[in-house]
């Protein structure tokens, strides 16, 4: 059976995403993808553009506001990472969670997001459906 192509791609990319395509697939080669050299790099560009895409971007600011100020540490190199941002964006996972039904159906509405190019081309999507059944959005 052969390995699944993206996931050892992943793997490899997940340390360095700026490795160049012909190392990334003569490491994958190593590790045993038989896919065609033309797939392999077509996939390699997507899975750089999927993880450039996931990189962690800050909570909206409305997710700060209830954030307190704190006295800034002492020696900024040593400090350590602020939890705030991670913390205000798994309260809005959570949310998304309980409004879906549970965690697969909050997968399948992220899959949908990233399906349809992001957040905006996702909203007008669901407002021509909500049109289509009648709703409101």
């Amino acid at each position: 059976m052969p390995l699944p192509v993206r996931p050892v791609l992943r793997e490899i990319l997940a340390n360095d995403i700026e490795q160049s395509t012909q190392d990334v697939i003569r490491r994958a080669r190593a590790r045993g993808v038989t896919a065609s050299d033309s797939s392999l790099r077509e996939a390699v560009y997507e899975v750089k553009a999927e993880l450039r895409k996931a990189k962690p971007k800050p909570a909206p600011a409305a997710a700060h506001a209830t954030k307190a100020k704190t006295e800034p540490a002492a020696d900024q190199g040593t400090a350590a990472a602020d939890p705030s941002p991670v913390l205000a964006n798994v309260a809005l996972v959570n949310t998304v969670v309980t409004v879906a039904g549970g965690v697969e159906q909050a997968r399948k509405v992220a899959e949908a997001v990233r399906a349809c190019g992001g957040v905006d081309p996702f909203l007008l999507h669901l407002d021509l459906v909500a049109q289509v059944r009648g709703t409101t959005s």
